[in-house]
């Protein structure tokens, strides 16, 4: 795979440095959940730069947008180690900053931050949702990185 500078694979890495970053450096010493969106946010760029790294390998046109690239790649993922489950997981990072943008209140409750929708349903973001979402990216960038044959 693709890890010069400037492709997008080393772009996602850039991505996933930056999150890492922030939820290690940042997050401990401001104490403030506030950061969490914007943690998912460097994490959504991170999968979104690794799925145009897939489908450039491929050879195939790269759409705009997480869900797209996610829909378009979908005939791939077996090939670059990738299952079902991390799929689902892409769809979970993709739905936390959709409702985001749609969410007319969000407020900190605790540790976490708490998205609300218009219809008051919540989205939960809490360091420990965000940790796990590090580590799941981590493991999705490795794959990437090792391809199978074939």
């Amino acid at each position: 795979m693709d890890t010069n500078h400037n492709s997008p694979l080393a772009k996602a890495l850039d991505h996933y440095q930056t999150a890492e970053h922030l939820f290690y450096g940042a997050l401990p010493l401001a104490k403030d959940p506030k950061l969490l969106p914007g943690i998912v946010k460097s994490i959504s760029n991170s999968l979104e730069l690794v799925l145009e790294q897939l489908l450039i390998t491929e050879k195939m046109a790269v759409p705009e947008g997480l869900l797209k690239k996610i829909n378009a790649a979908r005939p791939f993922i077996k090939k670059y180690h990738l299952s079902n489950e991390d799929v689902t997981f892409m769809l979970r990072i993709h739905e936390i900053l959709y409702q985001q943008k749609q969410s007319p209140v969000e407020f900190r409750r605790g540790d976490r931050h708490i998205i609300c929708s218009a219809d008051y349903d919540l989205e939960i973001v809490s360091a420990q949702d965000v940790e796990g979402f590090l580590q799941h990216t981590k493991k999705i960038l490795h794959s990437l990185k090792s391809p199978k044959k074939g």
